[in-house]
């Protein structure tokens, strides 16, 4: 891990994420496990000197809302300054890991609301107290402060109406949880941004939004046209970075897969970042 990390900050990568997840099963495949996430993005930003580091999402159904709140300013101080802090509800009901380790799916969203409140709260003032329905904190402090006031930057992850206006309304971006393949997928993140700014009174223009595409290249480092994924060659795959990018988009995700990998999220080796390097290359020069 800690090599891969360096390998992908000389590839001139700005973010490394983890994901937070326990388990996923693919269909007439073994089960593919995951590492703790943070202890694999400790370990990333110890590997690294300037790329960004986070969980792509930390869900919130998994740990006290303060905790989280007290681990990311600790990371964000060991790392220099290089969180950036991705928060999302997760889908228990589609995630049978949530029973399996014991995390009460009920009324996730409910939950997810007020653990990005507090966490919000928290690393922006230092301090917090709130009473709700599902969780509670009395005064709880960022005792010492993170490195940076304000704290770490705060993507939250939406799709649906709730979680969409949970991100308008404490997030300094929003991650929509949509995979972008063209124009007319960004459109439609942006419209339902504007509408969940609005919904809470929000200017939209305050809030940046930020997205997700795959690709799965082929031996001849063609991206495979799939259903959901961006498809052609590596100038293609720049020439339509730079269009998510003059279209509004402010940070662009890239799941990168080798074709014959099953996953719908394929997670980053060092054989899937090396067929990735003239994609990379076209990028910069877009």
């Amino acid at each position: 891990m800690r090599a891969l990390a360096r390998d992908v900050e000389a590839a001139g990568i700005d973010t490394l994420w983890a994901p937070d997840h326990l388990q996923r099963r693919v269909p007439r495949r073994p089960t593919i496990g995951f590492w703790e996430c943070w202890t694999i993005v400790t370990a990333a930003a110890e590997a690294t000197t300037t790329i960004g580091v986070g969980p792509f999402v930390a869900c919130t159904g998994f740990r006290n809302p303060a905790l989280l709140a007290r681990m990311a300013a600790t990371l964000d101080e060991v790392s220099g300054g290089r969180v950036v802090l991705g928060l999302g509800s997760g889908v228990p009901a589609r995630d049978e890991t949530w029973p399996a380790f014991g995390y009460d799916g009920r009324a996730h969203v409910g939950r997810h609301e007020e653990a990005v409140r507090i966490i919000a709260t928290m690393l922006r003032e230092g301090r917090a107290t709130f009473h709700g329905e599902h969780q509670r904190v009395d005064g709880a402090e960022l005792l010492p402060p993170g490195p940076r006031p304000g704290g770490p930057p705060i993507w939250v992850a939406g799709k649906g109406d709730r979680t969409l206006r949970i991100a308008a309304r404490w997030g300094d971006a929003v991650n929509v949880n949509v995979p972008l393949t063209g124009l007319a997928d960004l459109g439609e993140i942006q419209r339902a941004v504007v509408g969940a700014c609005q919904a809470v009174g929000r200017d939209p223009a305050t809030l940046a939004v930020t997205g997700w595409a795959r690709v799965a290249l082929g031996d001849d480092g063609i991206a495979i046209d799939r259903a959901g994924w961006l498809p052609g060659s590596p100038e293609d795959i720049g020439a339509m970075a730079r269009a998510f990018h003059a279209g509004g988009l402010a940070h662009l995700t890239l799941y990168v897969a080798i074709d014959g990998d099953p996953s719908p999220y394929p997670a980053l080796t060092r054989s899937s970042l090396e067929r990735a390097q003239p994609i990379l290359s076209a990028i910069r020069a877009a």
